[in-house]
């Protein structure tokens, strides 16, 4: 719920007071605290909490989020002769560099975003959380170098242009959400989760890794008795860690959000095992006549628990209600439609305390979704075979398929690049394609090549396994650049404290050093936390199939109240400046031109139109618009 943001301008004589309107911009996160500070060519701002220096006062740090392992650090400070004064972990922090400098990224553990000034090397040094549960944005030119919390920040200094990035854009249609370094705007980038950047006193800049997930990826292979015990040992470790001090929430319950799926269901099952006497409550929100089986399930769950149980159900007459402030507060478009069902499930939450739980990150770490099986990757017999082949009959099949069956020559070229699968997976699950992005987008085309995209991870090819791979991408780009994103923006909306006891450091580290097979079958999906729960919830629910809903929410949009909005974007802003084809849309209404997923794509659009409204067309606001879908379109 906090906020940290800066500029480093070259010289001194340059300086001017941008700090203050992106403080302003992030005063909605509920705190009235601003602290700010300047240190000849460089201004540093934080919301919520006072930015912290070392007693020399040669260092300043500002913190966004939660380091769980502060006192453990501070005592060993203290110990080297640290006078710390308080127990604020920015303070902490201000001294680990004072001692270790930029070598202690790698000790913190925690969900944060960092800002250090180093006064004596005139260094900047920007640090995020390891998986990226915290989004940092910058953005740099001849005149400024410019960081914050919220790409609306940046924005509202005034220094940056208003403009969109075509590059990210087609991203976004073919994931659904802007992956890892990109932004919607142009020249504005995101910190990488586990790295760190440093501004140097001469204006150059450099960006390094402190931590890397897939060097956990060993493929060990452990007795399953000892896996389940180390698993379980671990995540009650970590919701412990993350449970608040007393002072912060009194009597109020903690909240769990349960979907019905087993990640949920398990934080819900370790804090009544953590914490038996303090109240919970389990909140879910779905789409009615769409996956009110997920209700279910999380009602078998808190009934199984003893939890009582808070719920609701979406339908086309609400869906829209807070959109424009669901998208203002996003910061990025998100092609996903369950952003109304976050931000609903969090205006529960919020009627009834300021603290959450979660299942977020289970899915990614423990395979838990049917997307990472074989019924739901779909290679082909010829791709497996070649996968499973040496490279001296790669040789002495490709001459022959390019004679008999070029496209089998085509997947060999493919598969001696070492991304087939890979490749397979993520065009697999693009919401738009490069073909139908030509369609629907022929300003955008070209604009993203996914296989030049997956080259980014080298070393996803290396790993022992495709579930892996498959494991290692969606942690590296789905979840924190859709999941975490919303759920972070949308609970710090409504200034809630989100705990994510999956995400723990150990917890990460110890799942990706399991084995994975090289295929997965429905029943395989999550299996170390269905031998966990096995003995908490019945069979039925254990083993119940966390599906990919292709076409979800598809009859809707052809409500009355939904065709009605849709039916004004062919005439809309993104048709105007030429993204978006006016004959696409018209097409796509119709019934007429076929989309991979028919209401997601027109969502897609939707949310686009909005965002485009709200961060292009117009003055970034300070404050939320007030104001409905109908209205902004009109």
């Amino acid at each position: 719920m906090d906020g940290i943001a800066g500029i480093v301008f070259p010289d001194v004589f340059q300086a001017t007071d941008l700090i203050t309107p992106m403080l302003n911009t992030m005063a909605h996160r509920g705190h009235s605290i601003q602290d700010r500070c300047a240190i000849k060519s460089v201004q540093l701002g934080s919301c919520g909490h006072k930015i912290k220096t070392n007693r020399k006062k040669t260092v300043f740090c500002g913190l966004d989020g939660t380091i769980y392992n502060h006192f453990v650090l501070q005592a060993e400070l203290r110990q080297l002769g640290h006078e710390i004064t308080s127990d604020d972990p920015a303070e902490t922090i201000a001294h680990a560099f004072e001692e270790w400098n930029d070598t202690f990224f790698d000790r913190l553990s925690g969900d944060f975003a960092i800002m250090i000034y180093d006064q004596k090397n005139e260094s900047l040094y920007l640090v995020r959380d390891r998986i990226g549960k915290k989004p940092l944005y910058w953005y740099q030119d001849q005149h400024h170098f410019i960081f914050a919390s919220e790409l609306k920040a940046i924005l509202a200094s005034g220094a940056v242009p208003q403009t969109l990035a075509n590059d990210a854009t087609a991203a976004y249609f073919y994931f659904g959400y802007i992956p890892q370094d990109m932004t919607p705007i142009k020249n504005v980038s995101k910190l990488l989760p586990s790295h760190y950047l440093e501004i140097h006193k001469n204006f150059s800049k450099s960006i390094q890794p402190y931590w890397s997930y897939s060097a956990h990826f060993e493929s060990k292979k452990e007795d399953p008795s000892l896996i389940i015990t180390n698993l379980d040992k671990y995540l009650t470790q970590s919701v412990n860690k993350r449970m608040p001090q007393p002072q912060k929430i009194g009597n109020l319950p903690f909240g769990c959000f349960l979907s019905g799926g087993l990640g949920s269901a398990s934080i819900a099952h370790y804090l009544k095992k953590c914490a038996p006497e303090h109240p919970l409550v389990a909140l879910s929100v779905g789409f009615k006549g769409q996956n009110e089986e997920d209700i279910f399930a999380a009602q078998e769950v808190a009934k199984s628990l003893n939890i009582p149980q808070q719920k609701e159900l979406l339908t086309p007459a609400n869906m829209f209600d807070s959109l424009v402030k669901i998208i203002w507060h996003l910061d990025e478009p998100l092609a996903d439609p369950n952003i109304v069902a976050t931000w609903n499930l969090c205006q529960l939450a919020g009627e009834q305390t300021n603290t959450v739980f979660s299942g977020m990150g289970s899915d990614e770490l423990l395979a838990g979704h049917e997307r990472y099986t074989s019924k739901e990757t779909k290679l082909t017999l010829l791709q497996r075979m070649m996968q499973a082949s040496p490279p001296l009959l790669h040789a002495l099949l490709l001459p022959l398929l390019k004679l008999l069956y070029k496209p089998g020559a085509y997947e060999l070229l493919k598969q001696q690049k070492g991304q087939t699968s890979q490749f397979e997976y993520i065009t697999h699950n693009a919401l738009f394609d490069e073909k139908q992005l030509a369609e629907a987008s022929p300003k955008l085309s070209g604009y993203f090549d996914p296989e030049l995209f997956l080259n980014k991870f080298q070393n996803i090819f290396q790993l022992n396994s495709n579930v892996s791979s498959y494991l290692y991408f969606d942690v590296k780009t789905r979840l924190a650049d859709c999941y975490l994103l919303q759920f972070e923006r949308l609970t710090a909306a409504h200034s809630l404290n989100w705990h994510t006891p999956y995400l723990d450091r150990t917890v990460i580290e110890y799942l990706a050093s399991l084995y994975e097979p090289e295929l997965l079958t429905e029943s395989e999906t999550a299996t170390y936390l269905k031998k966990i729960l096995k003995n908490v919830f019945s069979e039925k629910f254990i083993n119940r199939p966390k599906t990919v809903r292709r076409n979800f929410l598809e009859p809707w949009l052809y409500d009355p109240q939904v065709r009605e909005i849709a039916n004004l974007l062919p005439k809309g802003i993104l048709v105007e400046n030429g993204i978006i084809s006016e004959q696409w849309i018209r097409e796509g209404l119709a019934g007429t031109r076929k989309c991979h997923e028919p209401f997601r794509c027109m969502w897609s659009i939707l949310v686009l139109e909005i965002w485009y409204r709200l961060f292009i067309n117009e003055p970034i606001t300070p404050i939320p618009p007030n104001i409905t879908v109908l209205d902004l379109l009109s």
